[in-house]
């Protein structure tokens, strides 16, 4: 029984964060060391290790740690040496391999049944590659698909103009390159991948995307750092990107955009926007609470606008103050989690400058603003005082801007 996977020890003898190592590529095998012994071992072998580490399995685990399973986490805990090998893999293959080990801690199962061979050294060079490229349509590996333990992989020209769910499997997937093909839409599921960090979508045709249901998934919520949908043909972005928390890097340029969502001031963690060579007539007032180090908004047509499009101010409805005391805690949320009535109506708010969440009742204004302000470096065709589409919460919000308006 081999694992593919990537492994951290943790020395108990020591202060765990001087010990503990960093995670490395790795497999594991539970097998016998010889022939005529029958004592099951677990071999740990790396690229660095190839001849591997063997533990002894009988009377030597003091505890298997699998509450985080379904996560692709457990962790093996040995009496002697006193390590802790950490185990992070494919979930399938990990739930396999500690039912195994079990069996084996039991004594249920024959040792002549676990072969030798798994302790092979040489068993190392079958390792899965962390990184796979392909640049030529005839390479693609249509039927063996793609080894689970990849983590980047670049699929970039290949005229592909459907997802490919075999991407679904990968569970350690960092880094996913789909840019330079005829790609029209994205599964749901492409969310749920745990470790996703970059994302690269440029020059597909995403503007024929009907849902973008993918963005509405906690995990990429919370982990995605980069993603770029620029020259797709886009004639809007979807109000789900403000719920990518995580996001550092955004590109949306050479796109057809003549507004912003809103909901991008909602996205604290960016500081990288590129905006350029659109239709943008004004920036989403929201953005005014953002603190980028670098905003690309050149070739675009701002228009100076000023009028007023005042809404009811009233006094909100119990929804609404319920639904933006909601948004203020920042919690993920889609349609598992509450009903889908609820996550339209959260979808659709407005922010106001002071970042308070407003639906409706708000006033909204059109106010200059220096985009220096918000972003240390500003890449502009010309004056980096540009209208943004501003909301605003109350009377309050309103009167603390055109008091300070020479500012913006």
């Amino acid at each position: 029984m081999k694992l593919h996977c990537n492994v951290e020890v943790n020395n108990r003898q020591y202060l765990p964060n001087i010990t503990r190592s960093t995670s490395k590529r790795s497999i594991l095998a539970i097998g016998k060391q010889t022939v005529k012994n029958n004592d099951l071992y677990i071999l740990w072998q790396t690229l660095q290790n190839k001849q591997g580490t063997k533990y002894k399995i009988e009377n030597n685990i003091s505890q298997i740690f699998t509450k985080f399973i379904d996560e692709g986490k457990a962790t093996i805990r040995f009496i002697e040496p006193p390590y802790d090998l950490i185990i992070k893999a494919d979930i399938i293959q990990l739930k396999s391999f500690m039912h195994i080990l079990k069996l084996v801690i039991s004594k249920k199962v024959d040792p002549s049944v676990l072969a030798i061979s798994n302790l092979n050294s040489k068993s190392i060079s079958s390792m899965s590659k962390i990184k796979i490229t392909v640049n030529k349509p005839s390479e693609y590996p249509t039927l063996e698909g793609f080894p689970k333990m990849t983590e980047e992989l670049y699929l970039s020209g290949l005229n592909r103009k459907s997802f490919d769910r075999q991407i679904l499997k990968l569970q350690s997937l960092r880094i996913l390159n789909l840019s330079d093909n005829q790609i029209t839409s994205l599964p749901k599921e492409l969310g749920l991948l745990q470790h996703l960090q970059e994302l690269h979508l440029s020059q597909n045709r995403l503007d024929k995307a009907i849902k973008w249901t993918w963005l509405d998934q906690i995990a990429i919520q919370s982990n995605l750092k980069l993603l770029d949908i620029s020259n797709n043909l886009l004639s809007n972005v979807p109000e789900q990107i403000g719920k990518l928390h995580a996001l550092v890097n955004l590109k949306i340029s050479k796109n057809s955009l003549s507004y912003l969502p809103q909901s991008i001031g909602k996205l604290t963690n960016l500081k990288y926007l590129d905006v350029s060579k659109n239709n943008l007539v004004s920036m989403p007032g929201s953005m005014g609470s953002l603190h980028l180090i670098l905003l690309d908004v050149s070739e675009n047509q701002f228009q100076s606008i000023d009028s007023y499009n005042m809404h009811n101010i009233d006094i909100p409805t119990l929804v609404e103050y319920a639904a933006r005391s909601f948004l203020k805690t920042r919690y993920p949320y889609n349609a598992r989690l509450i009903p889908a009535t609820l996550v339209k109506y959260l979808d659709g708010a407005k922010y106001c400058v002071c970042s308070s969440s407003c639906f409706q009742s708000y006033i909204r204004k059109s106010v200059e603003f220096n985009l220096s302000l918000i972003a240390n470096s500003v890449k502009s065709s010309g004056n980096i005082r540009v209208p943004f589409d501003c909301y605003f919460c109350s009377m309050h919000c309103l009167r603390t801007i055109n008091s300070v308006k020479i500012r913006y």
